[in-house]
């Protein structure tokens, strides 16, 4: 149970309670990450907001986190190594002598260095932060160790001195050999599990590997909690469709909102998708909304707009919070990723969910579990062979079903932060 806020404070002031934490995500693909450490940060500021949060992050958009005043320390980017046109995201792999598969990285920006270079320099800037902050908590989001283990020298110091507590947040789904948590990265579960005192999952436990998962709550030293699905804001947060139609300058039209993320042909199925549209006659009757990804290739952006059926197509950088306008839209044509299929969830908007087709099947195990009274599931294959136009008919043909989905970021940051305030006071 969390005292009140004031009684909180003056704890924190004798020293009895957390008062830093240190919560790094790798951002080395994805914008996703960022958003699900704002909503961690800001399920637990709404109990604690004494408590100062510090973030590294190699993300391309740090300044979703400063404006909500939460600080900063840019790491250096790294990004996954592709094929040519990125039709197959994990076809370059190498494999260590455990076995285990491991993806090609390179640094994103910095072209003059080598890998090396760039993750010692992101050792050093890590360490020195988690120095000079001395954090109470060290929070390590999607790959346990980080990006490339550049977290594992802290947290095998902190065995040896105890100095924080070891948090590790996962979305949840489990390689299917269950030896595997795919969401935490290409590592043997075994070699991390044990330098962790918490492990939360964001995800509900009747879709994990069971066996897997009552084995790692057994663990000895570490307390591994389903906490439940998390999004970025609540139902009751977010805003009047008529709000999102003045701050983007829409018409009164119905919304058909496109996000495809950069892998794969998307110039093919993005035109794909437009053709089944352009076939119902959805395009005049509807404004079709496209919203670029920060990392699509400029080439195939303008592949994309260069076709006729792109005319009337509205295309919008992307921004934050994106939940805002799905809210807002009478169709959704997105992939599976784990943030989108929550919000989706969370407000009940018909939608077309077009897995990307990854090596651990992380996005076709989601899409395959998601209720589907106002969702359509299609396979890359599928939207590539023939346009759509039959599956899009019927989906807005539908009558929207609502959803019993509240996904509740302040009820999981209390979760945990009761959970870390009980081991730091009685260790």
């Amino acid at each position: 149970m969390l005292y009140p806020y004031h009684e909180n404070a003056a704890m924190a002031m004798k020293g009895k309670m957390i008062r830093r934490i240190l919560y790094y995500t790798h951002n080395s693909i994805g914008v996703g990450h960022v958003f699900r450490a704002r909503a961690i940060i800001t399920g637990i500021q709404k109990w604690r907001p004494d408590i100062d949060f510090l973030v590294l992050s190699g993300t391309s958009i740090p300044h979703i986190l400063l404006r909500e005043g939460i600080e900063v320390v840019k790491l250096p980017g790294i990004e996954k190594v592709m094929t040519d046109h990125e039709t197959a995201p994990n076809a370059l792999l190498k494999h260590t002598a455990a076995g285990c598969e491991r993806p090609v990285f390179k640094p994103r920006y910095l072209k003059g260095m080598t890998l090396d270079a760039v993750m010692r320099l992101r050792r050093k800037i890590i360490a020195e932060s988690c120095r000079c902050f001395q954090p109470d908590v060290v929070m390590i989001e999607h790959y346990m160790g980080g990006l490339l283990d550049e977290m594992a020298t802290i947290l095998e110091r902190n065995r040896r001195t105890g100095r924080f507590i070891s948090v590790a947040f996962s979305r949840g789904i489990m390689g299917p050999d269950g030896e595997f948590l795919a969401a935490c990265g290409p590592h043997r579960l075994d070699h991390l599990v044990n330098k962790m005192d918490y492990i939360y999952i964001f995800d509900d436990s009747a879709i994990l590997n069971r066996r897997r998962y009552e084995e790692l709550k057994l663990s000895a030293t570490t307390e591994v909690v389903c906490v439940g699905r998390i999004t970025d804001k609540r139902l009751d947060e977010l805003p009047h469709r008529s709000e999102v139609q003045h701050r983007f300058r829409l018409t009164d039209k119905p919304i058909v909102l496109m996000s495809l993320s950069r892998y794969g042909d998307i110039a093919t199925l993005c035109i794909h998708l437009l053709k089944a549209c352009h076939i119902n006659g959805i395009d005049r009757t509807h404004q079709i909304i496209f919203v670029i990804d920060p990392y699509l290739k400029k080439e195939v952006l303008e592949n994309i707009q260069r076709h006729f059926l792109a005319a009337q197509v509205r295309f919008l950088p992307f921004f934050y919070p994106l939940v805002d306008l799905i809210h807002a839209s009478e169709l959704v044509i997105c992939r599976a990723g784990y943030n989108t299929t929550n919000e989706l969830l969370l407000t009940g908007v018909k939608a077309i969910v077009v897995p990307e087709a990854h090596s651990n099947g992380e996005q076709e195990t989601r899409a395959a579990i998601i209720p589907h009274d106002n969702i359509i599931v299609l396979s890359e294959e599928t939207v590539l062979r023939e346009p759509p136009a039959t599956v899009i008919r019927d989906i807005v043909g539908r009558r929207r079903t609502r959803l019993p989905f509240d996904f509740d970021k302040y009820a999981i940051g209390q979760r945990i932060i009761a959970d870390l305030e009980q081991r730091h006071v009685c260790p």
